[in-house]
């Protein structure tokens, strides 16, 4: 576990997927992730890598050959190297292997920083394609919990979701674990909305935000405290908790990709919303927290 602290935040995270671990802003050591929870969600922050969502039968087939991969992709199970470490950031990184190329035949470098800046915690991803040759298809995503609500004397009811921009938003469902991208519709963000666990009930909430600036916030109604995500040049942002299997808490979702498509016919060249990156190249992304 590496902890990274400034005068405002501590953050802990693991090397076992490079995933956050624990938030707190300081002094009071108010915890602002979810701990995790064999009754709902025993994650709290896993990172979606190579792909976001669920593929068709858990497997996809590329250049004719067929490949098995679960939801959500491996790297959330896979141990980081620890790259760069200073008082106030840390730097992991996860390259392709023998594991990684039995179920992803690519050549690849996934390269996760966190900084502390002020009161923010700013998350950057490098993805290289070190390959002379072949060009990466992949997604990326991030899966932040955070707890709702934050003290014990108010209820996740009490927790307030909104926007910025409030406005109404694109929005398109998941058919089951599939998306459904062809049958987007508009969602009315112009005022916040009430937390409640029947909003989940057909899984996430995807907003479409078409890279424009874009951020989620989670407000304690009785405290006035919570939780900040913003992004840039982001195509989607997902706000999810479990359901039926009932937590105290809302994930805050940064997505550079998507699930299967209704109607995908599992080839990944023909894949919905991943990206190509030619050999030799590099990419970056970016989202930040920010606990008030």
């Amino acid at each position: 576990m590496i902890t990274i602290e400034n005068n405002r935040l501590s953050v802990s995270i693991s090397e076992l997927g490079a995933q956050l671990h624990s938030i707190k802003r300081l002094p009071d050591q108010t915890e602002y992730l979810w701990q995790g929870s064999p009754d709902s969600w025993e994650r709290q922050a896993p990172v979606l890598f190579p792909f976001v969502g669920k593929l068709k039968d858990d497997q996809y087939t590329y250049q004719g050959q067929t490949y098995h991969q679960s939801q959500h992709g491996f790297a959330r199970d896979m141990v980081f190297a620890v790259t760069k470490q200073s008082d106030h950031a840390v730097t992991f990184q996860l390259k392709d292997n023998e594991k990684t190329r039995q179920v992803y035949p690519f050549a690849f470098e996934l390269n996760i920083s966190y900084r502390l800046i002020d009161d923010q915690l700013l998350v950057n991803y490098l993805v290289v394609n070190p390959s002379q040759d072949q060009t990466l298809i992949y997604a990326l995503g991030a899966h932040p919990g955070f707890r709702t609500p934050l003290s014990d004397s108010s209820h996740f009811e009490d927790v307030e979701i909104s926007t910025e921009p409030a406005e109404e938003l694109d929005r398109f469902k998941l058919v089951g674990p599939y998306n459904d991208r062809q049958h987007p519709f508009k969602m009315d963000m112009h005022q916040p909305i009430m937390a409640n666990h029947d909003l989940f009930d057909e899984d996430a909430i995807i907003f479409e935000t078409h890279r424009e600036p874009f951020a989620v916030n989670l407000t304690d109604t009785k405290t006035q405290h919570g939780v900040k995500v913003s992004v840039i040049d982001t195509p989607f942002v997902g706000v999810w908790s479990a359901y039926p299997q009932l937590g105290n808490f809302i994930c805050i979702e940064p997505w550079w990709g998507v699930a299967d498509a209704v109607d995908a016919d599992g080839r990944l060249e023909d894949k919905d919303a991943m990206h190509r990156l030619i050999p030799q190249d590099s990419d970056t992304y970016s989202f930040s927290i920010k606990p008030f």
